[in-house]
């Protein structure tokens, strides 16, 4: 055991050395598939789980096509310094307990709102009826899906939630979108959604969705 700990701290301390500039999230990332080399499946157990689901793991791009029905609200950091500057899953927590009710609102409640990812590279989003057309493209090097919705371009973030995945907008682009796809385009709500993500710097926010099995 003594001997594995070393070899993965070895393996470690090479990857961050490499990658010291990259985003924390996509380095762990690096770190797993590194140290699993040295020592297998065991490795997930030297893995912080935790700050793992604050940054969130990139879904695959073969896992994305299908439809994706709104399940919750999902919150993840940008950054470790996000994480340490608004104080963790304390205030991941916080930002979706005060973002829910406000999507409820304007309609995104569970099994109401759907995005569909084609094979082809089309994509919709479909909320009360109101089905906008768009197209998506996976940006492999950056880990980010480039999802354009009725004339809008938006870099979004898809990560594991389990067997769910969670659709991640920068918290500045999340009024955007929901404009884009909502039939109410001018209320208090909207107001209220925009004055609330404005706190959020740092923070990607989103939906987590099941996938639709026909």
């Amino acid at each position: 055991m003594k001997r594995l700990i070393v070899l993965l701290s070895l393996t470690i301390a090479t990857v961050c050395s490499a990658h010291a500039q990259l985003d924390l999230g996509s380095l762990f990332g690096k770190v797993k598939e590194a140290a699993k080399e040295v020592a297998g499946d065991v490795v997930d157990e030297y893995v912080p789980d935790e700050l793992q689901e604050l940054l969130g793991i990139a879904v695959p791009e073969l896992e994305i096509p299908g439809t994706w029905s709104y399940v919750d609200v999902a919150v993840e950091f940008e950054s470790a310094d996000a994480i340490t500057n608004a104080g963790g899953k304390v205030a991941a927590e916080t930002a979706e307990d005060k973002i829910a009710p406000l999507l409820a609102k304007v309609g995104i409640k569970a099994g109401a709102f759907r995005f569909t990812f084609k094979e082809d590279g089309k994509a919709t989003t479909t909320l009360a009826g109101k089905t906008v057309e768009g197209s998506w493209k996976y940006d492999k090097e950056n880990e980010k899906v480039h999802l354009g919705i009725g004339g809008r371009e938006f870099a979004i973030r898809m990560t594991e939630n389990g067997e769910n995945i969670n659709i991640l907008f920068p918290a500045d682009k999340l009024l955007e979108l929901i404009k884009t796809v909502s039939t109410k385009s001018n209320n208090s709500t909207l107001v209220a959604i925009g004055a609330l993500v404005k706190g959020y710097d740092g923070m990607n926010i989103g939906f987590e969705c099941c996938k639709v099995t026909e």
